[in-house]
Formats: structure tokens, C-alpha cells, sequence
């Protein structure tokens, strides 16, 4: 109990200090070790980005490649990854490059992320963001060609990365973009962290698009971990869980090659507490300190 009071804690101060950053322009004097900013514009969709780049605690000290760690919804999801491996890193796993992409500079969050992270067009989807943020859905093709393009490109010419060592990490909408990547372009991550997808987008098009890439391929090369709560908050009366167990099913059924999957059902965890905890498990799973 003292431990998970402790790492919520120290969440809850990276994430205050990562605000005064973003909002502040600077950390105060106590604040976590400052990481890179990098303005990115994106070819395929004509928007600003920014990537924000944590370097782990020995990269000026060594010469060796790190494990990458990308983060989307970084608004959370960076700060609280920096959290778990400032914690766990060089501990019970290895030290990584976290890096956070913000959502399009000048936007809505909510527009931003409909559009980026799914997969089809769905102005109509009940469990969507607002009018606008839906109207704007359906462009995952090109936001996932700006990460293959360009960030994951600029990041292993720019600081030494691990190129067999690419970690995707989404939640929510996160997840259902990750589910995209992993059932169109599976080879642009190694590992998959996928939190909560909402899976029952566009009437469960992700199936389809798996449905698709079965008939075509005998391979799907990825460790995949996907995590859920067991009473989600967000969905009114879709079960996320359920959606997730019969992904699994479909996966294993297939018999993929190369495909390592994991999914687990967090007990006593809703849509908006399991994050924390799905990274520290997927993180532990992908990149621990001794191979087992």
C-alpha cells in the first residue's frame, strides 16, 4: 500500500511539474530533470506537433542504444510514464528514451486525438468525443504515417535508439490506435502496450480490419500486451472487457506467427485509474532488466 501511495505521488508531482512546463515555459528550482522539446511538422496531415524526449538518467554517461517508449495522449500519458520508469528503470527493467507526442499544436484535444487516433470516418459514433471532434475522425492512416515517416526516423538519427526496441504505448483511443497499427502495420513497433482500446469503434471496425490482414498474412510479428479494466466508466453500456476477450480470441485463433500476445482484466479498475498501472505491467513485460 506505502509503495503505490508513493508512486501516485510521485505522479501527481511529475505531472504538476510537466503543467508548469508546458504553461510556465520552465521548471522551478526542484523540479524533474528537464527532457527536449522537438518541433515536428507532419507531412502527411499538415500539422505542428511536438515531441517531448526523456533521456534516461545514464544516457550522457554511456554509449550505448536505448529502448524508445512512444506515448500518445502525452497530456497524461508522458509525465505518468516518466513516473513508472523513474521508479523502475535500471531497477526491475531497463532504461528507455520516453518520448510524448502533443496532440496538433493549436487545436482541441478532443479534435486532435478523434482525428489521429481512429481509423474511420464516424460522425455519427454515440460514444465519441463532440460534434466537431467527430466530423473530424477517421485519419489514423496519416497520423501513423507521420510517426513511421518522420518521428520514429528523426529519433534514431538524432539519439541513440534501439531499433529493435520500439514501444507503443495508447489508452483509450491510444488503444484503438495501437489495435490499428498492430492489424495494418504491425512491423512499426516491437512491443504494444494497448490500455482500454475502444474497440467498439465504428461498429468494431478493428475487427474487420483484422478479418482483412487474416486473409493476407500468416504472420503478425509483435509482443502485444493489452490491458482493461473490468468496469469501465466511460462507455455507458458497452463492456470494454468484453470486446477486448474476443480480440484475444480472434488473435489466438489465427495462429499468427511470431505474434506474442498477453491480456490481461485489471480487477477493481475503471476507465480512468488503470492507466498507471497497465504501464508499469506492460513496461515490465517488454523491456525487463534480466531476460527471462
Amino acid at each position: 500500500m506505502c509503495i503505490k501511495k508513493g508512486f501516485l505521488l510521485y505522479v501527481l508531482f511529475f505531472i504538476a511539474c510537466f503543467t508548469h512546463y508546458v504553461y510556465a515555459e520552465g521548471f522551478p528550482p526542484f523540479g524533474y530533470p528537464q527532457f527536449d522539446t522537438v518541433n515536428i511538422h507532419a507531412n502527411s496531415n499538415n500539422k505542428d506537433y511536438e515531441l517531448y524526449i526523456q533521456l534516461p538518467p545514464s544516457y550522457k554517461d554511456t554509449k550505448i542504444n536505448y529502448p524508445v517508449i512512444i506515448v500518445n495522449d502525452s497530456r497524461f500519458a508522458f509525465p505518468i510514464t516518466n513516473g513508472a520508469m523513474a521508479l523502475m528503470g535500471n531497477n526491475v527493467i531497463k532504461e528507455a528514451i520516453v518520448v510524448g507526442i502533443s496532440y496538433a499544436k493549436g487545436e482541441d484535444r478532443t479534435i486532435s486525438r478523434t482525428r489521429d487516433y481512429t481509423p474511420t470516418f464516424s460522425p455519427a459514433e454515440s460514444n465519441g468525443h463532440s460534434l466537431a471532434a467527430r466530423k473530424a475522425s477517421g485519419h489514423a492512416k496519416e497520423y501513423v504515417a507521420f510517426l513511421a515517416d518522420q518521428v520514429i526516423p528523426l529519433l534514431i538519427k538524432k539519439y541513440r535508439v534501439d531499433p529493435n526496441h520500439k514501444i507503443f504505448v495508447g489508452h483509450s483511443f491510444g488503444g484503438l490506435l495501437g489495435s490499428y497499427i498492430l492489424v495494418n502495420r504491425p512491423g512499426l513497433f516491437d512491443h504494444y502496450i494497448i490500455g482500454s482500446p475502444s474497440l467498439w469503434y465504428d461498429e468494431k471496425v478493428i475487427f474487420k480490419m483484422e478479418e482483412t490482414y487474416a486473409k493476407n498474412n500468416k504472420s503478425l510479428k509483435a509482443h502485444v500486451m493489452i490491458y482493461v479494466d473490468d468496469n469501465n466508466g466511460s462507455a455507458k453500456d458497452r463492456k470494454m472487457a468484453d470486446n477486448v476477450l474476443l480480440f484475444e480470441k480472434i488473435l489466438r485463433s489465427r495462429n499468427y506467427s511470431g505474434l506474442k500476445l498477453e491480456v490481461v482484466v485489471i480487477a477493481d479498475e475503471n476507465h480512468f485509474s488503470v492507466f498507471p498501472g497497465l504501464v508499469a505491467r506492460g513496461l515490465m513485460a517488454s523491456i525487463p532488466l534480466k531476460n527471462k
